[in-house]
């Protein structure tokens, strides 16, 4: 079959890339590093869910996220081990009602009141918070609110977390941990940078021990992974 004599684009950048080959890698690697300084510069921009529904209640949805002040709701769960603490009174709830347990829960309400960015503490021995508090007496709910976005609320749960932790230590015969929003998506975030890093870690010895099988050379392997990790950045 006689050979066209007006090879398309991907072709001809095909035969000069394979008889200029320093000019095309070094040239590739240039336009990389260009690339990720200019996209780190310029950041990324990303839409909340609030700002893409249709219709009516898409716009109540904006209407209301841009309109209010953002916050993330938060949870802190304070339990007793066993169902018991020392000096719950006969006829009581259980463990809620015993001093040292409304003692740890005003300890947690306390810290949580000098955290910043802490706002609408909700006590679940305040009137009308009796759904705070289990059945069996055993568990109850402190409920705050976390200020900023999504984005935000992320950096501004270490302090919070760093509270709840340290009145777990100093209640220790209680359990005292906290859960919402922002700290499910800062734990999330953590578990998935963790698990991106250790699949680098073993995704490119892997490959490169496979190329080398493939290959027999080292040099044919690593430019398939090179350019494939710039392509990456």
């Amino acid at each position: 079959m006689e050979a066209t004599s007006n090879p398309n684009l991907a072709a001809r950048a095909g035969r000069w890339s394979a008889r200029h080959r320093k000019k095309a890698i070094g040239g590739w690697l240039a336009f990389v590093v260009v690339a990720t300084l200019v996209g780190g510069a310029l950041g990324t921009k990303t839409f909340s869910w609030q700002d893409n529904g249709p219709g009516e209640s898409g716009r109540a949805d904006k209407a209301i996220y841009h309109g209010f002040p953002k916050h993330a709701s938060e949870t802190v769960l304070i339990q007793a081990h066993d169902g018991s603490v020392t000096g719950a009174a006969r006829g009581s709830r259980g463990a809620a009602d015993s001093m040292a347990f409304r003692a740890a829960v005003r300890d947690v309400e306390g810290r949580l009141r000098a955290t910043p960015n802490v706002s609408n503490i909700q006590s679940p021995y305040a009137p009308g918070n009796g759904g705070r508090i289990s059945n069996d007496g055993r568990s109850v709910l402190v409920g705050f609110d976390l200020a900023g976005d999504y984005k935000q609320s992320k950096d501004n749960v270490a302090a919070p977390l760093a509270a709840v932790a340290a009145a777990g230590k100093d209640h220790s015969d209680l359990r005292i941990e906290e859960f919402g929003d922002a700290s499910s998506g800062k734990a999330l975030d953590k578990l998935f940078q963790d698990d991106f890093k250790k699949a680098e870690q073993l995704s490119l010895p892997i490959t490169l021990a496979i190329l080398l099988l493939a290959f027999g050379a080292l040099v044919a392997p690593l430019l398939p992974l090179v350019l494939g990790f710039t392509a990456v950045l």
